[in-house]
């Protein structure tokens, strides 16, 4: 398995299998903001929109790919508000349902995170459907649970369910400040 980051200019050239990761996960149910009954160009489309955040530096993206194609995709959307220059949001990690439980995600989500760290985004939040195997993966990467929303997330049976918002410190800006206040 090989990761790789899409800039704006290579991104067009995977729109077509990320449609169809897309779909994968609307079919197996997973609530990912798109309803069932999504068209493939709808989905293809939903990720070629993306390269204008990409080719600003606002979103950053990565897939995993071997040699039967696309394994997997994660989203990290940096935040450029001055007061949150600290964090970012990772998105839409998808696992193609015949590669789930072979760690495609957790290398996915420790690729993202490196990125964050280096883009000095220390601080990564997020949202889950609550009761869902994805609260249990992100767990198992180190997240730690900060509370519930009610009906905050469609599936795409139309339904809204909890989400339960997550977050994980992947360093402390905050360091030198503290040690000269102490």
């Amino acid at each position: 398995m090989k990761i790789v980051h899409l800039n704006a200019a290579t991104l067009p050239v995977y729109c077509r299998e990320l449609g169809a990761l897309l779909l994968d996960a609307i079919e197996g149910g997973s609530s990912v903001g798109y309803q069932s009954g999504t068209s493939r160009e709808d989905a293809e489309s939903a990720f070629y929109r993306l390269r204008g955040a990409i080719d600003k530096g606002d979103l950053l993206m990565w897939i995993a790919r071997d040699e039967r194609g696309l394994l997997g995709t994660v989203q990290l959307e940096l935040a450029n508000e001055s007061e949150g220059l600290n964090r970012a949001t990772p998105q839409l990690l998808l696992v193609h349902r015949r590669a789930r439980r072979q760690g495609v995600g957790k290398q996915l989500i420790s690729t993202m995170e490196k990125a964050a760290t280096s883009q000095h985004r220390g601080l990564l939040c997020l949202n889950v459907q609550a009761c869902t195997p994805a609260e249990a993966f992100y767990r198992a990467q180190g997240y730690r649970c900060l509370g519930e929303l009610p009906d905050y997330i469609c599936s795409p049976d139309g339904y809204y369910h909890p989400a339960v918002i997550y977050y994980k410190r992947l360093f402390a800006v905050n360091q030198f400040a503290q040690r000269i206040a102490s």
